[in-house]
């Protein structure tokens, strides 16, 4: 499978966000981010955000008892790591309670059945084929375990009026992908449903978010206003769905699969991500081996490094 992996590692992605440019995409994800975990317990709950970036949404999910934050990039997770740990104050506790873990996400170094909750956001469009990741998802989440998704909406109402006025030349409405530069996928609503819900997985909301990310519109109108908006619209009319972003709410059910009562310490859920049987022990302080193929990983400045390909 091919993963177009953008070059984060000489890249710092916080310059992505951090100019007003972005502001309204980035309030308009955690406005969704908000109303879709509100009604999720964070207690004995292990969260884990995959495809993490710097950790620009941990403000979000914060007060979960467990948190596993994973992303390719080293670089992006040296910064994460340094801007909680400022974030939090240098809360020792708390910070006893946060991993980081690099890793390909369509290969995960876990065991079955391990977490409660994950989140993905703006990742999906680096995979040509996203099944290979929703299946590690799937293998991951404990029964009944939460899987909180954002995908890139080929079917977005800029793209309609651009194809409507013969600027886009593939239909917004086929099922295939819509490639934009050489990094970025945007998918058919249909689609991601259709390979979710063959995977188990039921749809429990959608939210169109940055429903007026339009340059017009950032250029002319002040944040607060086009957020005020944004709510509105995220709250009445995202069964429309044609926003450039679909957040997704997913639960999966596994029959016959029993709450392993597994341990939320990082050490108990680890698993080989080559031989996938071996559990993972500590060498020494900054290697870990597989107690199988004897595979060796490195701990670099607090980071577990699973990138097999290193």
């Amino acid at each position: 499978m091919e993963i177009r992996k953008s070059d984060y590692e000489s890249y710092d992605y916080r310059e992505f966000w951090e100019d007003n440019k972005r502001l309204y995409e980035d309030n308009s994800e955690r406005i969704a981010i908000k109303n879709l975990l509100k009604d999720v317990k964070t207690d004995k709950k292990l969260f884990m955000d995959l495809g993490c970036g710097y950790g620009r949404l941990f403000t979000e999910y914060k007060d979960y008892k467990r948190i596993i934050l994973v992303d390719y990039s080293m670089n992006n997770l040296k910064i994460a790591k340094e801007t909680i740990k400022n974030f939090l104050a240098f809360n020792e506790n708390k910070l006893a309670n946060i991993s980081f873990i690099a890793a390909d996400v369509t290969n995960l170094p876990f065991k079955e059945n391990c977490t409660d909750i994950i989140l993905t956001v703006r990742v999906i469009h680096h995979l040509s084929e996203p099944e290979n990741y929703f299946d590690e998802v799937k293998r991951i989440l404990k029964n009944n375990g939460l899987f909180f998704l954002e995908f890139a909406n080929k079917r977005n109402l800029k793209n309609i009026f651009k194809s409507i006025t013969g600027k886009m030349k593939t239909s917004p409405f086929s099922s295939a992908s819509y490639k934009i530069g050489e990094t970025i996928l945007n998918f058919h609503p249909k689609y991601i449903m259709k390979i979710l819900q063959e995977r188990g997985f039921e749809v429990e909301k959608k939210v169109s978010v940055s429903n007026f990310r339009i340059s017009f519109l950032k250029r002319h109108i002040k944040p607060g206003i086009l957020l005020f908006f944004e709510k509105l619209y995220q709250k009445l009319f995202s069964f429309v769905a044609l926003g450039p972003s679909i957040f997704l709410k997913n639960i999966i059910v596994k029959n016959n699969i029993k709450d392993l009562g597994r341990s939320m310490e990082l050490i108990d859920i680890l698993a080989c991500p080559v031989c996938k049987k071996g559990d993972m022990n500590f060498e020494d302080n900054s290697t870990l081996v597989c107690s199988i193929c004897s595979r060796v990983f490195k701990v670099e400045d607090g980071i577990f490094n699973f990138k097999v390909g290193n």
